[in-house]
C-alpha cells in the first residue's frame, strides 16, 4: 500500500511538475515586462508632483491667471487677441509691423528686440503647462497609475486653469505668430492635437476629490 501511494504521488508529481514550470516561467516573464513598466511609470509620474511643487511651474501658473484674469478680464473670447498682443510685446520690436503678402505671416521681417527670461514668458508658460498636463493625462490613462490615483493627488481647481490653457491653445493653433513645433518627442506637435489630451484631463480634473476614498 506505502509503495502504491508513492507512485501515486510520482505519477502525480510528474505530471504536476511540467505545468507548475510552465507557469513560473510565463509568471517570470510577466514580471520581467511589469516591473520596469512599473518603475518607469512611477519615476515619471514622482516627477510630475515635484514639478508640480517648483518654481517654474508656480511662476507659469501665476502668468497664466495673470493674462486671464487682467488682461482678458476672464472673457475666454478675448484670449486670441490678447495672447496675440502678448507674443507681439515680448518678442518683437512695437514701433513698426510689416505684413508678408505671399506667406500673410503678420510678424514677417520683424526683428526681435530683445530676450524675455522663460519664467516672465507667456508662450514659454502656456507650453510648459500643456506639457505636464500632457505627461498627466498619460499618467491618468496608464494602468499602472490611473485617474484615482491623479484625482487624489490633484485638486479640481485645477479644471479652470486647463480650461483657459485650452483656450490659449486654440489661439495658438489658429495663428501663424506662436509657431508651435513638439519641442518633446512624447508629445503631439501642435495644439490642435494637443488639445484633445487638454480636454481628458480636464474631464478627470474637475472631479477629482470627489467621491474619491
Amino acid at each position: 500500500m506505502p509503495l502504491l501511494c508513492c507512485d501515486c504521488v510520482k505519477g502525480f508529481l510528474d505530471t504536476a511538475l511540467p505545468i507548475i514550470q510552465t507557469i513560473a516561467a510565463i509568471l517570470a516573464c510577466v514580471l520581467a515586462v511589469y516591473i520596469p513598466k512599473k518603475i518607469s511609470w512611477e519615476q515619471m509620474y514622482s516627477q510630475l508632483l515635484s514639478d508640480y511643487c517648483g518654481y517654474d511651474f508656480g511662476a507659469a501658473v501665476m502668468g497664466v491667471v495673470f493674462f486671464f484674469n487682467q488682461d482678458c478680464k476672464c472673457d475666454v473670447e478675448k484670449i486670441p487677441q490678447k495672447y496675440a498682443d502678448w507674443f507681439e510685446k515680448q518678442f518683437y520690436n512695437q514701433k513698426e509691423k510689416y505684413r508678408n503678402k505671399q506667406t500673410n505671416h503678420k510678424f514677417d521681417n520683424v526683428k526681435v528686440k530683445y530676450k524675455i527670461p522663460n519664467d516672465q514668458n507667456l508662450h514659454y508658460q502656456r507650453r510648459l503647462l500643456t506639457q505636464f498636463y500632457f505627461l498627466l493625462d498619460q499618467c491618468a490613462r496608464s494602468p499602472f497609475i490611473g485617474k484615482r490615483r491623479v484625482q487624489k493627488d490633484f485638486s479640481s481647481k485645477e479644471a479652470n486653469l486647463l480650461k483657459v490653457l485650452y483656450y490659449m491653445n486654440l489661439a495658438a493653433e489658429s495663428s501663424d505668430v506662436f509657431m508651435d513645433i513638439g519641442v518633446d518627442d512624447r508629445i503631439p506637435p501642435n495644439p490642435k492635437s494637443i488639445n484633445k489630451y487638454i480636454k481628458h484631463i480636464y474631464g478627470i480634473l474637475k472631479n477629482a476629490n470627489v467621491g474619491v476614498s
